[in-house]
Parts: structure tokens; sequence; C-alpha cells
């Protein structure tokens, strides 16, 4: 087993277990019976990151892309069920799925009808797909403004910043293994930005009375 294979299935295995994470979420979900104010924008995001990778995997024909996007697919899917049976905002939900429905859609449609060179075709997907991963990981950035200004780090979760940083490093080597530039650059400029959000901790410390609250949850 050479040293790309134990990295792809390091890849592969560490995305799967970022990625049940969801579970927990629903749980409390079920258990609460409402949704209440969260937003179905991340599991319908990740839903749309995996799904648009996924056709990238099949078109590189790489093993590790598609298992990885397979499974982050389907689980975001359920995910998605679940937490529609339990929104009280079903109007704003049904919009958040037009727009991931219509940003899945349109570059698939896109590739397979209106460019006929595959090369291009393999090129503005992976495009697409660098893009939607530096969002994704670029998306607890948004309450920044708000981190500054309350000099607090109490709305960002450290364990899934970390656990972000880490997976955006070995995806950066599997990258770099497979000569894949659409691999290897968002995952660099993720795991950098995961790093960002790890320092606010160091420059926001949460107060001892926020970590024994934390503790004690």
């Amino acid at each position: 087993m050479d040293l790309t294979t134990i990295v792809g299935m390091l890849c592969s295995m560490s995305s799967f277990s970022f990625q049940l994470v969801g579970i927990n979420v629903c749980h409390g979900i079920v258990k609460k019976g409402s949704t209440g104010d969260m937003s179905p924008f991340t599991f319908i995001s990740y839903f749309v990151a995996c799904a648009v990778w996924l056709k990238y995997g099949l078109m590189v024909q790489n093993t590790v892309v598609i298992a990885t996007n397979s499974f982050g697919s389907i689980l975001n899917f359920i995910y998605i069920i679940v937490f529609y049976r339990y929104s009280s905002k079903k109007p704003q939900f049904n919009q958040f799925l037009f727009l991931g429905a219509v940003m899945i859609v349109s570059p698939l449609v896109y590739i397979k009808h209106f460019q006929t060179d595959g090369q291009l075709a393999l090129s503005h997907l992976g495009s697409y797909c660098v893009c939607l991963t530096i969002i994704g990981y670029g998306a607890p950035l948004v309450s920044l403004s708000d981190i500054v200004h309350s000099k607090s780090t109490e709305s960002l979760h450290f364990v899934l910043i970390l656990a972000n940083f880490l997976l955006g490093l070995l995806w950066t080597l599997y990258g770099l293994l497979i000569a894949d530039r659409y691999v290897q650059v968002p995952n660099f400029l993720g795991a950098m930005l995961a790093l960002i959000q790890l320092s606010l901790f160091a420059i926001y410390p949460r107060s001892s009375h926020s970590r024994s609250k934390v503790i004690h949850s």
C-alpha cells in the first residue's frame, strides 16, 4: 500500500467522521420537535458541494473523491429531510432548496450541453468546486465583525474548526500526491481560513464562566 492510498483512505475516513456530526444536530432537532432559529443553509450547502464534487470525481475517475462525496451526499440529503420535517419556516426552506438545486443543476447542464471540450468542461467544473469549498471553509468568518465587536468567540465551535483545519491539511497533501490543483488549492486555502478562525480563540479567549458552561452542558 503506497503513500497516496494511505492518505486517500485517511481523507475519506476523516471526512466520513466529520459529516457524522450532523447526526447530533438532527437528534437535537427531533428531540426538541423543531428547528427553532437554525438555518438550513449548512446542510444544503454541504449537499450541493458533495454533489458537484461527486460529478468531478466521476469525471476524473478518482475513487477517493467519489466515495467521500457519495457518502456526504446521501448523509446530507437525510439531514435535509429531517430538517424539512421539523422546520417551522417552510417558505424560507423552499427558497434555500431552490437555490441549492440551481447551484447543482446549472454547472451539470453547462458541462453536458454547452461545453463540448472535455478538458475545458473539467477545468470549469473543477474551478466551480474550488469556489464551493472555499466558501464552505470560510462560512464561520461571516460572524467575524460580531466576534471582534463583542471580543468573544462564543459563536464559534473550536472542535469543528480544528477538524476543518486538519481535514484541509490532509486533503491538501492528497491533492499534491495525485497532482490535482483543484483538490490542492481550495483545501490549502481552507486550512488557512480555519487557522485564522483558530487564532481568534487565542486573541479572544473564552471566559472561565463560559468554559464551565460548556463542560457542564
